[in-house]
């Protein structure tokens, strides 16, 4: 064990020293042979004490692989989105219909995982996720789209049934900006704890990632996952 927090600490010394990927690979191979497989037995527990038992399993084992059995779909897809937001690989397998969610030998810093509760859809399945393609709402006028988009997110921040999610993506990206004025809708609607997700490939494309006032940047992958899930899409 402590070899592994030896090779962790070597590893996040050098991380952010562009040091080429193959040290990565190596280091992660090296854990691999030290860790040891921990179960997290979760089966009959309702959102959100997967998330907070998985959590403190992860801090509590930062080196090992851990097992986590779950017995209810919902759990599952939250502790899938818990652990794919934080960076940590994973395979899953439902078996005799008890979810099996195996953790790899991801890297990550433990102290930056995500406040778990967020994560929790159970008391939110009447609710849905909002989708922004563009920087203004219809087609015709810009400067009424733009006005009605406005609109929209003023009304949307203000609400009492919230959306779980807002993702954005192509021109939906750039509402994220600090050069918007519609940067200041989404902070209240995150600050309310609704998740901002924004399209990575979008905010390379336009080149703002330096001027992101909000959100948080995922792939295509994890979007299609939403936008297929059992939550109703609201687009503008």
């Amino acid at each position: 064990m402590a070899y592994s927090r030896q090779l962790v600490v070597v590893y996040k010394s050098v991380r952010f020293a562009e040091e080429p990927l193959v040290l990565k690979e190596i280091v992660l191979f090296l854990l691999s042979l030290s860790s040891k497989m921990v179960e997290v037995n979760c089966i009959g527990q309702k959102c959100p004490m997967p998330l907070i038992t998985t959590k403190k399993a992860l801090i509590g084992n930062p080196n090992d692989t851990l097992c986590i059995l779950l017995d209810n779909e919902t759990s599952c897809s939250n502790l899938k989105t818990y652990l794919t937001d934080n960076g940590l690989e994973f395979s899953v397998e439902k078996v005799n219909g008890v979810f099996r969610i195996v953790t790899g030998n991801s890297i990550v810093q433990i102290e930056s995982l995500g406040n778990e509760e967020n994560y929790c859809n159970s008391n939110l399945e009447r609710s849905y996720i909002v989708v922004l393609d563009s920087n203004e709402m219809g087609q015709g006028s810009m400067e009424l789209g733009t006005i009605l988009l406005k609109g929209f997110l003023s009304a949307l921040s203000e609400s009492d049934f919230l959306p779980a999610e807002v993702i954005c993506y192509n021109k939906g990206v750039l509402l994220a900006s600090s050069n918007t004025p519609f940067a200041g809708y989404l902070k209240v609607l995150e600050d309310k704890n609704v998740k901002i997700t924004l399209c990575g490939t979008c905010v390379d494309y336009f080149g703002i990632k330096d001027e992101l006032q909000v959100g948080k940047i995922s792939n295509m992958m994890y979007i299609l996952e939403r936008l297929s899930s059992s939550f109703k899409i609201v687009k503008p």
